[in-house]
């Protein structure tokens, strides 16, 4: 027995080693290979753009298009990214809805009993035509990182659900791991596209979508799916189940310390939990008011991101027995989006502010305005003291407490070229049409149809790799070298 139990537990080390090898290089699941949105070695990256701007390294149009906001993720040369489109069935005919939506006229015409009662029964009768009209799936593609190309697609026919699954993928030990439609926890064979596991978690309600991404520690997958399920990400069996969590949103990360592998997951309404992964003890919560942003941790700093400015942002000492408060800077919220640190700064994103705040003391360094139209969800990423924030376009700024020093306010048209705003403004001679009596809304026309098709798509986050950058536009994957040393 004893000489089973030694090859038993040198099995499981093996394992785990594998599952913790990763390339620096990549970012092999959401918010980076250590789950905080920064990579550690970056190549020098470009300050500044070339005046036309630079061509995709490549471009998949359609990829994942409408099926679902999951982000990529970048391992061993390769991009796998996940989708949970839906297909109109051959030869349906949706008939004309009994439950349009109101106009605010209409709205106002009825009591709020009466409202509430129709929104009742349109939800009722948009569920009922998604099973009945529609068919839906979830794939998984594996594309070449150099060129695009795609090498495989794991497919199957799924369940119906109010909006498409969004979790994205997590790339490990040679494994690809993933929360599908139904509550269904997924593992694939990176390399051939194969499944090797499926286990149906174990939830009452499995119709409602979850933006949570999967975590790896200590060889367990764990899923924040409605609540936390720790599932070996070997064989695939669940090892527990958290009855006392609940979230859908916020994905869990890991903490590495006093050489253990712990999680972290910010819940719904107020509680940050720390647990052990093998069994799924709770070791400590704290009121991190955070549901939605993923938790940020910075050796045995915590980070959580609330929704609101009165929850803000907060800072927490973490030991094994507790988390202790430091600060709560309330000058910043954000519905979704997820903060990121470089050099002892941390820097966040709200609606259109943006700040740079002090790790130590939680003091404001510098805040700015964006030019941006209701922005949120889409997570600040860091590389090469840089930092990228992608929703509308792309925006790079110096990793620096002196003041926010923008370096790139790009667009991409739809043509998939990345150039400045302002080459762009002049190619279309916008500044000429707003000039003429009724140039404005023609230039905002204008403007439209060049960049409708294109640019990052809301509430994704991009990857970056090897000095190339992946974003998720709304027309489908495309990829930009940023390499300082690349020819142009």
């Amino acid at each position: 027995m004893k000489s089973r139990s030694c090859a038993a537990i040198v099995c499981l080390f093996a394992f785990s080693m594998l599952l913790v090898s990763v390339d620096a290089a990549d970012w092999n699941q959401w918010r980076g290979p250590n789950r905080d949105g920064s990579v550690v070695d970056s190549p020098a990256l470009l300050s500044s753009l070339p005046d036309g701007g630079i061509k995709p390294l490549w471009a998949v149009p359609k990829l994942g298009r409408g099926g679902g906001w999951s982000s990529p993720a970048i391992a061993n040369g390769k991009v796998y990214l996940y989708a949970n489109p839906r297909q109109k069935t051959r030869d349906a005919v949706i008939p004309e809805s009994k439950f349009p939506r109101l106009t605010e006229e209409q709205q106002a015409k009825m009591s709020q009993d009466e409202l509430t009662e129709y929104d009742k029964k349109r939800r009722e009768e948009t569920a009922a035509n998604r099973r009945k009209f529609y068919e839906f799936f979830e794939h998984l593609y594996c594309l070449d990182a150099n060129t695009g190309k795609e090498l495989w697609r794991n497919e199957h026919k799924t369940v119906a659900t109010k909006r498409p699954q969004s979790g994205s993928p997590a790339v490990v030990g040679g494994r690809v791991y993933f929360l599908g439609t139904g509550r269904k926890a997924r593992c694939i064979d990176a390399v051939t596209g194969k499944d090797i596991w499926e286990t149906p978690l174990p939830i009452e309600s499995n119709e409602q979508q979850v933006p949570s991404s999967v975590a790896i520690a200590d060889g367990v997958a764990i899923f924040l799916a409605g609540r936390l399920f720790g599932v070996d990400a070997k064989n695939g069996k669940l090892l527990w189940d958290a009855e006392d969590t609940s979230g859908h949103h916020s994905s869990p990360v890991v903490w590495n310390h006093e050489d253990r592998e712990l999680a972290i997951a910010n819940l719904n309404r107020s509680d940050t939990i720390c647990i052990e992964p093998r069994n799924g003890e709770e070791l400590w919560r704290v009121r991190g008011d955070a549901p939605r942003s993923t938790p940020l941790v910075v050796g045995d700093r915590l980070i959580t991101y609330g929704s609101s400015r009165g929850k803000g942002l907060r800072c927490y000492k973490m030991s094994l027995e507790s988390a202790e408060l430091l600060w709560n800077f309330r000058g910043i919220a954000d519905q979704g989006s997820s903060p990121v640190v470089v050099d002892d700064h941390v820097y966040v994103q709200g609606d259109i502010r943006l700040a740079c705040i002090d790790l130590e003391t939680g003091d404001p360094k510098w805040r700015t305005n964006l030019d941006v139209a209701k922005p949120r969800y889409t997570s600040l990423i860091a590389a090469d003291n840089k930092i990228f924030y992608a929703f509308g376009g792309v925006l790079c700024f110096e990793a620096t407490p002196d003041e926010f020093r923008p370096l790139i306010d790009a667009k991409i048209d739809n043509s998939g070229l990345l150039a400045t705003t302002a080459y762009f403004r002049d190619k279309l001679n916008i500044e000429e049409l707003e000039s003429t009596a009724d140039g404005q809304a023609e230039a905002e026309k204008l403007w439209k149809r060049s960049f409708g098709r294109s640019g990052p798509m809301s509430c994704t986050t991009p990857a970056i790799a090897d000095g190339r950058i992946y974003l998720r536009t709304r027309s489908g994957v495309v990829c930009y070298d940023l390499n300082a040393s690349a020819s142009r």
